[in-house]
């Protein structure tokens, strides 16, 4: 089928926008399948490509310079930690395997919020002595950016730790473009870098 948003497409393009339409008003692929009118798997197929083409954005244009876990060396269970910083008004997140302490020492220092998913501690960096206001105001952007990122987490009822930093890479797109038309924006993505 001709779809300039997917390579080796199954299904139509006015059903591919469709799916993304729903997508990215955060309906479940449960939701998405009934509402479509097509198989769970596929459309739990197609929400995996297109979360990985957010990570594959958010990576990009992220100012942070880290070293990214690729999907083979995702970390087991709750073996990693979550850091977030907050930069002009935008949220960033990284994944770091817990055990990879070199590594986490090396970088801990350019995020403002560390969190240790074994046990559930949360590291705040101290914030800029001379300006507590606009440190305060950071530090609640990162505490809105975490509240939503949970609840938002929360619906999936648990999920497996290799597809966990597609779904943490989605809240944050999902918050950093909060004002913006993600419809248009995830079709322009996928436009200039098709699925499959």
């Amino acid at each position: 089928m001709n779809n300039k948003y997917v390579n080796r497409a199954k299904i139509s393009e006015a059903k591919f926008r469709e799916l993304v339409r729903f997508f990215s008003i955060d309906l479940t692929a449960i939701q998405i399948a009934e509402l479509t009118g097509l198989n769970r798997n596929t459309v739990n197929r197609y929400l995996t490509e297109i979360r990985r083409k957010i990570v594959r954005f958010t990576e990009a244009t992220s100012p942070l310079i880290t070293r990214k876990i690729s999907e083979e060396e995702s970390p087991d269970g709750n073996q990693f930690v979550i850091l977030i910083r907050e930069q002009d008004g935008r949220v960033y997140t990284a994944l770091c395997d817990r055990s990879d302490r070199s590594a986490l020492k090396e970088i801990e220092n350019r995020y403002d919020l560390i969190i240790d998913m074994d046990t559930g501690k949360h590291l705040y960096k101290s914030g800029n002595k001379l300006h507590p206001e606009s440190s305060r105001r950071k530090l609640n952007r990162i505490e809105s950016f975490w509240g939503n990122a949970k609840s938002r987490l929360s619906k999936f009822k648990g999920m497996h730790s290799s597809t966990f930093r597609y779904h943490l890479k989605e809240c944050e797109f999902r918050y950093n473009n909060r004002n913006e038309d993600l419809y248009q924006m995830l079709l322009k993505i996928l436009r200039n870098d098709p699925l499959f």
